[in-house]
């Protein structure tokens, strides 16, 4: 094989990166990290032969992958518009099958039935009365919490983290590709179910896309940056659904549901297993003997 020193050496650059990447990842999930001698030679000899690097690795479903884009941004979108059905899938399914998750989105549309109609009724003569926002910041968090707003956001970490071979921001943009796509598909698939209609009188209320989509950031932001940024974006989130309350967009059950159909999904396609609270696990439990069951939240000191 004829290879230039040059793209030896880029190649060889590619493949230990991405080695290092991946081996960062596994430690960060408590995972077996590979040899930290070893090279991928088929992956090298491919990005000798053709300037490219692999595509998405296999993981868990769901999980998040530290991978680098594919060499140029062309080949990086054809490559991840071929693997995206494939992946939506993993991730969907990583989301709904799990038992903690249907709980907790159990409980919520339990608590948002109960809020119908009398609880609705009362904050929507709230805000009859008096408006909590001034028109200026009802439409600047309309503007924020509207889902294209989201995947514009998407699509600038994708680009961002093509364009300068950052695996991380990269990463981070296919994650909001995947959980705000999820989290779309799903509040407009309820919303045709359930076909409720809004204060205001216009239909396709149950559940708020505004807030589900705001949450839906928020958590996949938190859980790959932390709470230093999650935190101040689930108060944008909270806004935004004040501002469909208060704007008579949505009722108060609307966005208790969205709000915790955005959390599941956003928390679980980024981390790729049941959403976290500080660390801990919400887990579902039962008591036979008191004849009760709930959520409890569980964390593990070492």
């Amino acid at each position: 094989m004829n290879v230039e020193a040059s793209a030896l050496r880029q190649a060889i650059a590619r493949a230990e990166q991405r080695r290092v990447s991946q081996a960062v990842h596994r430690t960060a999930h408590g995972e077996q990290a590979d040899d930290p001698r070893a090279f991928d030679y088929p992956r090298l000899a491919g990005d000798m032969t053709a300037g490219v690097a692999a595509s998405r690795p296999t993981g868990g479903e769901g999980e998040l992958d530290a991978t680098r884009p594919l060499g140029g941004l062309w080949t990086t979108v054809s490559g991840d518009l071929r693997a995206m059905p494939r992946n939506l899938w993993a991730d969907a399914k990583a989301t709904f099958t799990d038992t903690t998750n249907l709980v907790v989105l159990g409980v919520a549309g339990g608590a948002s039935l109960a809020l119908r109609p009398e609880v609705d009724d009362d904050i929507e003569d709230k805000f009859d009365r008096s408006r909590a926002l001034p028109p200026a910041w009802g439409d600047v968090f309309g503007a924020v919490g509207n889902p294209g707003t989201h995947f514009a956001l998407a699509g600038a970490w994708y680009l961002v983290g093509a364009l300068q071979q950052d695996s991380k921001t990269y990463e981070v943009g296919k994650t909001l590709f995947s959980a705000l796509t999820i989290n779309g598909a799903v509040t407009a698939a309820l919303k045709a179910a359930a076909c409720t209609d809004v204060p205001n009188g216009e239909p396709w209320g149950w559940p708020s896309g505004h807030t589900s989509s705001s949450v839906c950031f928020a958590a996949v932001m938190h859980e790959v940056y932390g709470p230093w940024v999650g935190i101040p974006l689930y108060g944008v989130a909270g806004m935004v659904a004040l501002e469909r309350l208060d704007d008579r967009e949505h009722h108060f059950s609307d966005v208790v549901f969205g709000a915790a159909l955005g959390w599941v999904v956003g928390h679980t396609v980024a981390s790729g297993h049941r959403p976290q609270i500080f660390g801990g696990e919400v887990l579902p439990y039962a008591d036979p003997s008191a004849g009760t069951a709930g959520l409890v939240w569980v964390k593990t000191f070492k």
